[in-house]
């Protein structure tokens, strides 16, 4: 059968150009680079020569600061597009074969900028304009538009009329798109009541190539309750209602019932710790009430660590701890707390993506990894996700079987 089917993916990708990775597997690993990452101090220092392009079949530099109106039109910010050139002639240097994609940000002050463009027709075509000259210029093969709070009922900001821009929007850039043969990606939260109030998933699902899910830091340290920051489920003590069923099954199940089509749906997978402040450092179990962010470690602001250095710091005296339900690791020590993922967690997200015909998976941050090879091997969270999809058997394949019993 695995003989016959690479002789159906011979022909198929000889008569139809379908792309190599639906008969490899199917399943796209999108790898995050931070444009932060060249700044961070000491051994936190990430380039893009460091980024695994042999894994990655697509690396979204993320990103660029929202661009600026400016009598009629949008402009960015020079500096970052001067980072962005350098950043692009490097990869493309590197690879021929990865794609290359780009993140348009909202940072502080500018949380309204997405509201205030895609309500009018001028300055989303200004937009627009904006973004396929980026594209066209940098050879970039996409855009996502993270567009992380639409709406009136998160803090963060929006407008009540953000429900409809954001198809407005993406009606928009995808037309504009379409032309050039780029892709759109929308990066989707999976709070329940900005499911519900803040998108039309289904018009969402039709317009754009894929939404890459925010399925990890699903628990701000605000809440003041140590727990894993990307749960599989939720816990009896979980019972504010819009806590209640923010978890990565039900997040991914809702995007799915409210019709998005699941293989459009990425899976997000977070490779830094959380940590936590604990009130009382005798009572650590998930759902303990904590003081807090946790301490500061050596790379990144209080309360996250880096994969790269979590897995040196879990191992000097850490107790480790798992979560059954929520099905990930957390460790204690003293009066810290911190979850994070390992293989056997991600492992568990893996078999839900197959179960749920995931469009693949996308890391926060590909930086965050091991990159040093600190705790064994270089990269060990993204080798194991990409070995992990090349085995779970393709849509293509799927059919193949479907239609021969």
């Amino acid at each position: 059968m695995l003989r016959s089917f690479r002789v159906v993916c011979g022909v198929l990708l000889f008569s139809f150009a379908i792309d190599y990775a639906q008969c490899n597997g199917g399943k796209r690993l999108m790898c995050y680079f931070s444009s932060d990452s060249p700044k961070t101090k000491g051994y936190g220092r990430y380039t893009v020569n460091e980024i695994p392009v042999e894994l990655c079949s697509d690396v979204i530099y993320r990103g660029v600061t929202f661009p600026e109106w400016t009598r009629g039109s949008y402009v960015f910010n020079n500096e970052e597009l001067q980072r962005l050139g350098a950043f692009m002639y490097t990869i493309k240097a590197r690879s021929r074969t990865v794609r290359n994609h780009i993140t348009l940000l909202e940072r502080g002050k500018e949380a309204l900028s997405y509201s205030i463009m895609a309500e009018i027709p001028e300055r989303r075509g200004a937009f627009v304009k904006a973004i396929l000259q980026l594209l066209e210029q940098y050879g970039m093969d996409g855009i996502e538009i993270a567009w992380e709070w639409p709406g009136t009922m998160v803090k963060f900001g929006g407008i009540s009329s953000d429900r409809e821009s954001v198809v407005s929007l993406l009606t928009d850039v995808r037309s504009g798109l379409k032309s050039r043969n780029k892709e759109l990606f929308f990066f989707g939260a999976v709070y329940p009541k900005v499911l519900r109030e803040s998108y039309r998933v289904t018009s969402i699902c039709q317009l754009v190539d894929f939404v890459t899910l925010f399925t990890f830091d699903m628990r701000p340290h605000t809440n003041n309750v140590a727990d894993v920051h990307a749960p599989m489920r939720n816990r009896s003590f979980e019972t504010e209602p819009n806590r209640a069923k923010t978890n990565v099954v039900n997040g991914v199940e809702t995007w799915i019932d409210f019709g998005c089509p699941p293989k459009k749906l990425i899976l997000g997978i977070g490779l830094f710790g959380q940590a936590y402040t604990l009130a009382n450092p005798a009572v650590y179990n998930v759902g303990a009430p904590t003081l807090g962010p946790g301490a500061e470690g050596q790379y990144y602001y209080e309360g996250y660590y880096p994969y790269y250095e979590l897995c040196l710091l879990v191992r000097s005296g850490w107790s480790i701890f798992y979560d059954p339900i929520g099905q990930m690791p957390f460790a204690v020590r003293g009066n810290q707390w911190m979850s994070y993922e390992d293989t056997n967690s991600i492992g568990m997200k893996l078999n839900f993506l197959q179960e749920k015909r995931l469009g693949g998976v996308i890391l926060q941050y590909v930086d965050y990894d091991d990159f040093w090879g600190f705790c064994g091997s270089r990269n060990p969270l993204t080798t194991y996700i990409y070995q992990r999809l090349k085995q779970i058997p393709s849509d293509i394949l799927f059919a193949i079987e479907w239609n021969n019993k």
